[in-house]
């Protein structure tokens, strides 16, 4: 890791230790949006790590945002940073004007004169809403919304994190871009890994040390080759997804300027963050069954912090495309466009 990934991840561990609590979290479950944290994350200038200097940012790259991503994913930060992050690249990529706040993704392709934006996270708060469009074009067409949106229908997914359909009333700005059009879905799945990971890594260190402290029949429960066995599963999915995810990431900040979303095109980032998003998933099934099982029935109760983890990771596998779906993307590329087939692509990355 790099001098400046080291100082990036240092950053974040320290602000959410300090910042945000289990009662925190509750409260944000409850609709309290946690205005300290978010003015906190905008002072660190997290929501504009890839942005040039001249627009803010830090200059940034896609490692230095896993950094980012990952431990957010740990501490199950309840506020839409990597929606942020990715809606200010994209509006700093199409030259349009970036909006201070949070920002809404819109998570699948719209128009230009879209009417009702489904599933925003934390569509709510968001300052601007930011997607891409579905005409066709080979290129990209970023739209920009005006918000906070007056009229909003308040929802969530499993987490209660806020997942909001959104009425506009507005014109969208416009900006083309040479980013693919299916940028958000890619690039969304991306962070996603990114937070799973985090999540994960953070139910493996509750499972160790619940393992550890737990006694039963006279010795702590680690001590029995059944638990060894489990939380040795459950590190190995950590270790993979881990893996897998700083793969996906390093792929995108080597990426080329003109990356077709292609799963397969060289210079292309898609076939690692397709991997990452499967092998995540797949570890973001199994491991959450693996954490609770260890720490009994103790682990489905409210007030244990678990539950702000697993459930966060079985929401987020959920979206930006679920593992089965990319695994299928994966497989037709494979079929159908790739000469060869899976071991040239395998090897030539």
């Amino acid at each position: 890791m790099s001098e400046a990934r080291s100082m990036i991840a240092d950053t974040v561990e320290r602000l959410f230790s300090e910042s945000l609590d289990q009662e925190d979290l509750a409260r944000a479950e409850n609709g309290v949006w946690p205005t300290a944290l978010w003015h906190a994350i905008e002072e660190t200038g997290l929501t504009r790590a890839l942005l040039r200097p001249e627009h803010g940012g830090a200059d940034g790259d896609w490692l230095d945002v896993f950094e980012i991503a990952r431990a957010l994913g740990r501490h199950s930060v309840p506020l839409p940073v990597v929606e942020t992050i990715l809606a200010t690249w994209l509006l700093e990529r199409a030259e349009l004007d970036i909006p201070d706040g949070p920002l809404g993704l819109v998570p699948h392709p719209t128009t230009t004169t879209a009417t009702r934006l489904q599933r925003i996270p934390w569509g709510r708060a968001a300052r601007a809403y930011v997607g891409l469009t579905n005409d066709g074009r080979t290129d990209g067409q970023v739209v920009c919304f005006s918000g906070p949106s007056p009229d909003v229908a308040a929802g969530c997914n499993i987490a209660l994190d806020a997942r909001d359909t959104v009425t506009i009333r507005e014109t969208a700005a416009v900006g083309t871009t040479t980013v693919a059009p299916n940028t958000v879905r890619l690039y969304g799945a991306l962070l996603r890994s990114g937070q799973m990971t985090g999540a994960l890594e953070r139910i493996l260190d509750q499972s160790v040390q619940y393992a550890t402290e737990r006694v039963q029949f006279g010795r702590p429960i680690g001590n029995f080759q059944i638990i060894q066995q489990e939380l040795a599963r459950l590190a190995g999915q950590v270790a993979e997804a881990t893996t897998a995810t700083e793969i996906a990431f390093r792929a995108a900040a080597e990426a080329r300027p003109n990356a077709t979303g292609e799963i397969g095109a060289e210079g292309d980032p898609a076939f690692e963050i397709a991997c990452a998003k499967v092998v995540v998933g797949d570890a973001a099934e199994l491991g959450p069954r693996i954490a609770h099982q260890v720490h009994g029935a103790i682990g489905f109760t409210y007030e244990h912090s678990l539950h702000f983890s697993t459930r966060r990771l079985w929401a987020w596998r959920a979206e930006f495309g679920l593992a089965e779906e990319w695994a299928a993307d994966l497989g037709t590329a494979v079929q159908h466009d790739l000469v060869g087939g899976i071991w040239p692509l395998v090897t030539s990355r």
